[in-house]
């Protein structure tokens, strides 16, 4: 499996409940409709604790 630093292109990032929805929004670009543009990966972030309160 390829790592994500070896896949060319362009990223995106997005705020939405799950995969499905990313990929729902994405599903309604024109160059995803016109087949001119691949999804290769969604990579699920997590919050960056670092600036929040300390524990």
């Amino acid at each position: 499996m390829p790592q994500i630093g070896d896949i060319p292109g362009s990223g995106m990032m997005f705020a939405v409940g799950s995969d499905a929805d990313v990929r729902g929004h994405l599903a309604t670009l024109p160059l995803v409709k016109a087949g001119m543009m691949d999804i290769a990966a969604t990579v699920p972030l997590n919050p960056y604790p670092g600036f929040g309160p300390k524990r």
